[in-house]
């Protein structure tokens, strides 16, 4: 980097609960942020990642050193104690943003409310990725139906996020869906800019070559339909069973496997609930692999027949997103997020949310009808490349010099 551009490049504070590499449990904001800050240092950014994981995370305890790469620093993990997300999260946040010596640009996502502590005079970007209050609403959860342990910390988020989204000089929204559904629970919110979110595409499609499958993947005794999502009712896991529960009727060998992380029961119908969707003889063809972390998780879509996304609602998808760049056939539902990059018949099938049985009609068509399934995810993964990191970064930035007019335009390198 040269002298000059080392005196223009900006300087971005990114704060979340998960990244990619060094968090534990890593969702879609984890793989997301790990493919996108690269991506702003390529565009001459000087990053710096606050991260504030759960407890499910071995920052700062198994991985003390964590690092990184790719030119971003990481910035006050916490030392070897493990922390809560919520206020205390906001608090040190407001540390490192303090510490910093003057950002450009602050980027944190609304969950957790980590950027809710910090001055009003910050140059805060709030990434609408689905906080407290739309998760509970999309889930059917009203306060009146959670434990009393978890009614008050859950108001407490609740406040923090809707404190940050209002001092926030503007919001970054990761789809058109997810920037109405908010501006609807919160009116009078700041100007905001639609950026899609981004995944590492080539890596996607490298490692859904060579990965392994994860180590309980089925015996290739007949097709497998996978669910790739949390099993979350708001994912649309029950209507998954649902479906599954005629395929088998007219498709007896083949299977349902599930990969994604479960444990919140205030989300989740139990195994044995949804077993009952299905008749006794579909029961053991069904198999849940859990969370499954690295290059294994994309092994195991492109082994698949075909994948199913089918979130009652969802702010963007990323998981459909790989599997695009997977090769895979996917099925997504209509009406949220999936809209902004996901079209039927061209290159998915697209089904209304909570509609079993047409999101059975969609697995059996692709399932009988291979051929014209793959032609889909031929082009669908044709389509993929603007959601690689660079071009996403590029958007971002001009995104954030549109809502922080008097910042300075990072140096290109």
């Amino acid at each position: 980097m040269t002298g000059e551009t080392a005196q223009t490049a900006q300087r971005w504070l990114v704060a979340t609960p998960e990244y990619a590499g060094i968090t534990g449990y890593t969702g879609g904001i984890g793989r997301h942020y790990a493919a996108l800050l690269p991506a702003l240092v390529r565009q001459g950014v000087a990053v710096d990642l606050a991260l504030e994981p759960d407890a499910g995370s071995d920052i700062g305890v198994d991985r003390p050193s964590a690092d990184p790469g790719h030119g971003v620093r990481l910035v006050d993990d916490g030392g070897a104690a493990r922390h809560r997300r919520g206020d205390h999260g906001a608090r040190r946040v407001r540390r490192a943003y303090l510490a910093g010596g003057g950002y450009d640009v602050v980027f944190a996502p609304e969950w957790a409310g980590l950027a809710a502590s910090l001055p009003r005079s910050a140059p805060l970007l709030t990434n609408l990725a689905t906080g407290v209050r739309l998760a509970d609403e999309v889930s059917g959860l009203s306060p009146e139906r959670m434990p009393l342990a978890t009614r008050l910390p859950r108001a407490r988020q609740a406040a923090a996020e809707r404190r940050q989204l209002y001092r926030s000089t503007g919001l970054i929204a990761i789809s058109s869906a997810m920037l109405a559904r908010t501006s609807a629970l919160y009116p009078g919110l700041p100007p905001a800019r639609v950026v899609r979110n981004c995944i590492d595409v080539e890596a996607v499609a490298t490692a859904a070559v060579r990965a392994d499958t994860p180590a309980a993947w089925p015996e290739p005794d007949g097709p497998i339909v996978l669910f790739v999502g949390r099993s979350e009712r708001r994912k649309g896991v029950e209507d998954a069973f649902a479906a599954f529960a005629t395929v088998h009727r007219d498709l007896p060998r083949a299977r349902l496997v599930l990969v994604g992380a479960g444990a919140d029961a205030r989300y989740e119908p139990t195994r044995a609930a949804l077993l009952e969707k299905l008749p006794p003889s579909a029961r053991d063809r069904v198999v849940w692999l859990g969370h499954v972390g690295g290059d294994e998780l994309y092994g195991a879509i492109a082994r698949a027949d075909v994948a199913l996304c089918p979130s009652r609602w969802e702010g963007f998808g990323n998981a459909a997103l790989e599997v695009k760049a997977a090769g895979t056939p996917l099925i997504v539902t209509s009406g949220s997020g999936y809209d902004d990059f996901c079209t039927d018949g061209r290159d998915c099938q697209s089904v209304p949310p909570a509609d079993p049985d047409r999101l059975a009609a969609a697995i059996t068509v692709a399932l009988r009808h291979p051929s014209w399934a793959r032609t889909l995810a031929e082009h669908a993964r044709a389509q993929v490349a603007e959601f690689a990191p660079d071009p996403v970064a590029a958007d971002l930035l001009a995104a954030a010099s549109g809502l922080l007019p008097s910042r300075r335009v990072p140096a290109r390198v």
